[in-house]
């Protein structure tokens, strides 16, 4: 049974929160849903939404980048040495908001992890080596 919704993990930049909200699903989660049916055991995958609510679907989710904080990102990507965080997740498909950007900077500066010049200092270094820290 497929009520065609899921909880998703959406980030609000101009409050600087992250949510959990329910939404309806794309229509690759469909398809996907529909295949996972039958494949350990013999089933079916019934869907409980009108052809018309499938039409309204978006074809594919919205990528993580853009629904999620990014200071773990923020981190990883001064740990690579790569340059700016701007400007590496400019490069993006689909780049983030620079608003949500500029909250995890800041942040991250105001927990000590960048220093004024956007450099990874020691204690943004080991949170880096920290898998399970959320921030």
């Amino acid at each position: 049974m497929d009520c065609g919704k899921a909880k998703e993990t959406t980030y609000d930049a101009l409050n600087n929160t992250p949510c959990l909200l329910p939404s309806w699903i794309s229509k690759a989660s469909a398809r996907q849903r529909r295949g996972r049916a039958g494949r350990v055991q013999p089933g079916e995958c019934y869907h409980l939404y009108p052809r018309c609510v499938y039409d309204a679907f978006a074809d594919y989710q919205l990528p993580e980048l853009l629904r999620t904080p990014l200071n773990s990102l923020c981190l990883q990507i001064k740990s690579l040495q790569v340059g700016s965080i701007g400007e590496f997740l400019s490069a993006a498909l689909q780049p983030p908001e620079a608003l949500a950007v500029q909250n995890a900077v800041d942040f991250l500066k105001m927990i000590g992890a960048l220093d004024e010049n956007e450099n990874l200092t020691d204690l943004g270094m080991s949170y880096t080596f920290v898998s399970f820290l959320s921030l």
